[in-house]
């Protein structure tokens, strides 16, 4: 059984970090609309575009890319006219003037919980034990998130930004359905818990 939402009286928005690809294309005949789904005509392939280039041939920066592009395959943007451009078979990683990898951040607002700081003994180096005090946030099955992404809130207890620092999926004891996910979170720009 899936965690009731009543449950779920808090709120918050998880920012995630999607790495950006440049996606070399040629042959173009129409204009690419940033935030449009781009999808290959052939693989089906879909990604989410950031920036664009010239009409002609250029690269488009994207995201969230599901499949696999194919060389020569007409590729649109949110049903414009088929074959507005032909990939190139070019797929690399969108880095910055410093060489550094360039990410895009979704954000979205989620039902939650959170929950007080829960003590846990830890083994460290040397296997000294250590105490480590970590809230926790709950959020409904389904959503999508990851360790490393951000969780910001504005409840009282909880204002702030946290880093996730575990997600783990809950599943109902009978059935192997996800309950619910349970995220370790801590105070952002830290490393362990607050």
């Amino acid at each position: 059984m899936v965690l009731p939402s009543v449950f779920l009286i808090h709120s918050a928005t998880v920012h995630q970090r999607q790495q950006n690809f440049l996606l070399a294309y040629d042959a173009g005949t129409a204009v690419f609309h940033a935030g449009a789904t781009l999808t290959g005509a052939t693989s089906h392939a879909t990604a989410i575009i950031v920036s664009t280039g010239s009409i002609a041939s250029g690269s488009l920066q994207v995201h969230t890319i599901t499949g696999t592009f194919l060389n020569d395959e007409p590729i649109s943007d949110n049903g414009t006219v088929p074959g507005a451009a032909a990939v190139n078979g070019v797929i690399t990683e969108a880095r910055d003037i410093n060489e550094e990898l360039v990410y895009t951040t979704l954000s979205s607002t989620v039902a939650c919980r959170f929950n007080s700081s829960q003590e846990s003994m830890r083994i460290g180096n040397r296997s000294a034990p250590y105490i480590v005090s970590t809230p926790s946030v709950v959020l409904p099955s389904g959503t999508d998130v990851s360790e490393h992404d951000t969780l910001t809130s504005t409840e009282e207890g909880f204002k702030g930004t946290f880093t996730i620092n575990s997600v783990s999926q809950i599943y109902e004891a009978a059935v192997k359905t996800v309950s619910h996910i349970m995220c370790e979170i801590a105070a952002a720009g830290a490393t362990g818990g607050v």
